[in-house]
């Protein structure tokens, strides 16, 4: 099985990328892909492929079409993917929504009728009612036995833990250059955000809404095309 893993930024991906790597394990082998190694993602080499990205090429956009690639997709409200990013790695304001934002914004167009949408809301209000649908998405065999271990696994606690032991570097690491992750979850060593630091200037948030304008409705949230 092929399956697609493409969140809005700071949405909630990495948790139903690791949903949907747990389900797929427990039924052969599977390769975890991110955008560097894109090609492995067809080859063939294991059971199941996971490839998580924030990017399609026309040969994958083509496979979600005709139905070769099941896709699970996270979104949230995007000024608060900004915040969360500006708060977690920085930048500038308008330079993060025309580089990453902007970017997923039309990757969403083209992906979310083919795609479980989730909201990072459902997974943080009601985490496990979302682990069940993304576990029966992927797997039509997915088992309350295994809800319920995946469910344990992945709650905040043993998160919080696995990200201390990432950013002490006690667990193997991808080094990017400029941040680094868990080599087999992909939890980042930042990857849960303080929203009480969160920069939120009315003009920053206007701005960002004049820039996300076309994916919008009136109060800033993402008009679903899913």
């Amino acid at each position: 099985m092929l399956v697609f893993v493409s969140g809005m930024p700071r949405s909630g991906s990495t948790y139903s990328f690791n949903v949907v790597r747990r389900s797929l394990s427990r039924r052969g082998s599977v390769a975890s892909i991110t955008s560097d190694k894109r090609a492995q993602f067809t080859s063939g080499d294991t059971t199941h492929a996971i490839y998580k990205a924030h990017y399609a090429d026309e040969e994958l956009l083509g496979m979600l079409r005709d139905g070769s690639v099941k896709s699970v997709c996270t979104v949230r409200k995007p000024e608060s993917a900004v915040l969360s990013w500006l708060n977690t790695f920085g930048g500038d304001p308008a330079h993060v929504v025309d580089t990453i934002m902007l970017p997923w914004m039309r990757l969403y167009e083209r992906i979310a009728a083919h795609s479980l949408v989730v909201s990072m809301e459902e997974i943080e209000s009601h985490r496990l009612r979302s682990t069940w649908k993304i576990g029966r998405y992927v797997c039509a065999d997915y088992s309350p036995l295994e809800w319920i271990k995946d469910c344990r696994e992945l709650s905040k606690r043993r998160i919080s833990r696995l990200l201390n032991d990432v950013e002490q570097k006690k667990r193997k690491i991808v080094d990017s250059g400029w941040t680094y992750y868990d080599a087999e979850t992909f939890f980042h060593r930042r990857h849960i955000s303080d929203r009480s630091k969160f920069e939120t200037k009315p003009d920053v948030l206007l701005e960002i809404r004049r820039r996300l304008a076309p994916w919008l409705d009136r109060d800033g949230n993402l008009v679903r095309t899913a």
